[in-house]
């Protein structure tokens, strides 16, 4: 159920020459679980500028909070793979154990993990792997993410159909609130008053309040949702449906269903680029991604990535020296 992963010879000849994105352009990084790679976008030109080897088949992937590390997990392995995003190499590995599956990046560039097959997420130390806290939650934890300022962590419990929510200080467990049937990934909004849930076997979005902690409301989507990301402004949403090789649009003011676009075969992971107008999706079985314009849902291209396209992480761009005014202050991305 986890990880169809595989081996592979990875030859020169197969990956793409490094080249520069443009100044101010965001970067999408792409897990290629089959090929062993992650792709990585320009926003810009929306082609692929670098292919990165990891030892493995990847399975989720974050990106650190100034921008510089990746953090890739390896459920097979118990492993976590540090890629630097400006050189493009893989810095360190982590051996972590278990089953590393989901994972996120605190504010003090903690990672949070979860870990499938013992049912729990751990804080582990980006620098050494070492494990810090470790909390029991339900049953095949999955996507995990943090709220925009890092005071908490959600995860989705795919097999007890529940999402916990955990201090990130503590690791403690605050809540504990059942959803649809198998959630699987989740992500915060914008001003960090909801978090959506895509229910895959219910083929739902649920809803909650991050004031009250609790379920506010249960939304239709397509079948088999797998990913799910929220646009900058925070008035469109955007979920992807395995099985009916779409993506569902919705406005966020009334949860209505605006489009259902058609994308690749089974998409998967879906994030929106920083500037807003873009969203990007990951096809599974097409081995591509799929661009698409935020406010109509409608597909600009596909661009080829690597085979098993299922996660993607997104890097703001970094304001160089030449840029940056002197006494200007710079708002941190969520």
């Amino acid at each position: 159920m986890l990880v169809r992963g595989v081996i592979i010879a990875l030859a020169a000849s197969l990956l793409a020459t490094p080249s520069p994105a443009a100044d101010d352009a965001a970067l999408i990084f792409v897990a290629n679980q089959d090929a062993a790679t992650i792709s990585v976008i320009d926003t810009a030109s929306d082609a692929v500028v670098a292919t990165i080897p990891v030892a493995f088949a990847p399975a989720s992937i974050a990106v650190g909070r100034d921008g510089r590390m990746l953090y890739v997990t390896h459920p097979e392995r118990g492993e976590i793979t540090v890629v630097d995003a400006g050189t493009r190499q893989v810095a360190r590995t982590l051996k972590v154990g278990g089953t590393p599956f989901g994972i996120a990046v605190g504010q003090d560039e903690t990672l949070f993990v979860s870990d499938w097959h013992a049912n729990s997420v751990i804080a582990v130390d980006a620098q050494s792997g070492n494990q810090l806290r470790r909390v029991a939650v339900g049953r095949a934890p999955a996507g995990i993410v943090t709220s925009p300022r890092g005071a908490l962590v959600f995860v989705a419990n795919r097999e007890s159909d529940s999402i916990s929510i955990l201090s990130a200080t503590t690791l403690a467990v605050v809540a504990t609130l059942p959803v649809g049937r198998a959630p699987f990934a989740l992500t915060v909004s914008p001003d960090a008053t909801r978090v959506y849930v895509a229910n895959v076997q219910s083929a739902t979005l649920s809803v909650i309040s991050t004031e009250t902690l609790r379920p506010v409301q249960t939304v239709s989507v397509g079948h088999m949702p797998y990913g799910v990301a929220a646009s900058i402004k925070g008035d469109r949403l955007f979920v992807a449906n395995q099985s009916t090789g779409s993506v569902s649009v919705l406005d966020s003011r009334d949860m209505r269903v605006l489009a259902n676009e058609k994308v690749g075969r089974f998409p998967e992971g879906i994030v929106v680029e920083p500037r807003g107008a873009k969203a990007y999706v990951a096809n599974w079985f097409s081995g591509d991604v799929s661009v698409l314009d935020v406010i109509s849902g409608r597909e600009l291209k596909r661009i080829p990535t690597g085979s098993g396209s299922r996660a993607l992480a997104v890097a703001a761009p970094r304001p160089t020296q030449a840029s940056k005014a002197p006494d200007a202050s710079v708002e941190q991305q969520p």
